[in-house]
């Protein structure tokens, strides 16, 4: 499996204080059959020249440990970026796409809202051939009160992961019950960890995988933790954009 958000990168954000502990999340992530992680550190301002190297050489320091002590497991650099005005300019920067691959961004809503004209971000950043992923919408309290939000998100082009721990309730019931209908109506395109910790939202996607194949079936679910992430991490062109807003049509008309 691949998992596309995770803070394992030490002492940048929220996530793991050492490499040490950084280490112990990633031989979790590893027994539990995950074999490609994406270093996702938050980007809660602007992203400058200055954080981006921050940013790059903690990635390869930890690749260096990680690469020792747990060879089969790929480490991929990318950001957790704030939702905030003018993203197409952070291309420029090594760390602000998937894999520095200026195709996919990840990109964060405020956890308690959905800023007006957050289609034209999300048009723009397509506009200049960078796709967005939108982070765990489903935990949003906005989108929770007005779910119709995700689809206008994936009208105005962008990619939905979820949180693998919304499946599977750790994040209530009503979160659980709209991840649930989300990925049901085809407006999921990848589950990820957002792993912080080994007792904080750990690594394991093995539950919200078994969840999801009782929804859309084992193959469905399977694709959002290996041939999607894997598109992303090729820096690949993404498939059947155009059926995606043809079918999205079709149920609005």
């Amino acid at each position: 499996m691949i998992d596309l958000h995770t803070h394992i990168l030490p002492d940048l954000d929220d996530g793991p204080a050492t490499s040490e502990e950084a280490l112990e999340l990633a031989a979790a992530a590893y027994e539990c059959g995950t074999r490609a992680l994406v270093a996702t550190p938050h980007v809660l301002g602007r992203l400058n020249p200055h954080l981006n190297s921050i940013i790059i050489n903690s990635f390869r320091e930890f690749s260096e440990v990680l690469s020792r002590e747990i060879p089969d497991l790929q480490l991929c650099l990318g950001s957790e970026i704030y939702f905030q005005p003018k993203l197409a300019e952070l291309i420029q920067f090594e760390a602000a796409t998937i894999n520095a691959s200026r195709r996919y961004m990840l990109i964060e809503f405020p956890m308690g809202d959905i800023p007006r004209g957050f289609e034209g971000e999300l048009n723009a950043l397509r506009d200049a051939e960078i796709i967005p992923i939108t982070a765990h919408p489903e935990r949003n309290g906005k989108v929770l009160k007005s779910p119709a939000l995700v689809q206008e998100m994936v009208e105005a082009g962008a990619l939905i992961q979820l949180s693998a721990g919304s499946l599977t309730g750790a994040f209530g019931r009503s979160v659980k019950k709209l991840a649930h209908n989300l990925l049901a109506m085809g407006l999921a395109h990848f589950l990820a960890s957002d792993a912080h910790s080994l007792g904080h939202r750990g690594p394991d996607l093995r539950g919200a995988l078994d969840a999801a194949s009782a929804i859309v079936g084992v193959a469905e679910a399977r694709r959002l933790v290996e041939e999607n992430p894997r598109i992303v991490l090729s820096g690949l062109p993404w498939p059947g954009r155009a059926l995606v807003h043809s079918l999205l049509g079709e149920e609005n008309g």
